[in-house]
């Protein structure tokens, strides 16, 4: 890939990456309707993006950074709404945060830039997990973005074609995550069918005879 390819990849993974949340944040903020949008996917995306911001600099490609910081404060805005409007549980969420962060940081102390990089690219398996979950068992999805997970498809496609040219494999670990994850929420999101509630059908009432 030449260099001026490879720029144009780089800035268009950016555009999209800090475009990603918005979608979702403006629903959410429309609908009021936080119903299959999970909290722990919110603020895991949010510690996440922040160690790649954290990573960009350590490697020295600070083109990862504005992506970072952008999206860092957006994924921050998605989890006041869904505080705001829904009833979340809380724990799970910390306890997701407190994890991954202790995964980085110790990948990093291990083994280098590198290996916190691999570790933030499969972390974001697991940055992604909880909102599929969440979307497949919600029975009303209209609260959703389909929008934000359009971008987040081609993101990881640009952003795994980017990691191939530079032959790093974190990102291209973030690409193949990003690229799965997200075709299953879309999925979800097209079909749109809703779960059929179980009736009891109430016994027939004999008359006395």
């Amino acid at each position: 890939m030449s260099i001026d390819l490879l720029a144009v990849v780089l800035v268009a993974a950016n555009v999209l990456g800090a475009a990603m949340a918005v979608p979702q944040a403006v629903k959410l903020y429309r609908t009021r309707c936080s119903e299959g949008i999970s909290l722990s996917w919110a603020v895991i995306s949010a510690t996440v993006n922040a160690g790649w911001g954290w990573y960009g600099i350590g490697v020295g490609d600070l083109g990862i950074v504005p992506v970072s910081v952008v999206s860092v404060l957006a994924y921050l805005l998605i989890t006041l709404l869904i505080v705001r409007h829904g009833r979340p549980a809380i724990l799970a969420p910390t306890l997701a945060v407190v994890g991954a962060t202790a995964v980085v940081a110790l990948a990093g102390w291990l083994g280098g830039w590198a290996a916190a990089g691999i570790a933030l690219g499969g972390l974001y398996a697991v940055q992604l997990s909880p909102a599929v979950v969440s979307v497949y068992r919600a029975v009303d999805v209209r609260g959703v973005s389909v929008s934000t997970w359009l971008i987040a498809l081609v993101e990881a496609v640009l952003w795994g074609g980017y990691g191939l040219a530079r032959v790093d494999i974190g990102l291209l670990a973030l690409a193949v995550s990003g690229v799965s994850m997200s075709a299953l929420v879309l999925a979800r999101l097209v079909v749109r069918r809703p779960r059929r509630t179980r009736h009891l059908v109430p016994a027939p009432a004999f008359a006395a005879a």
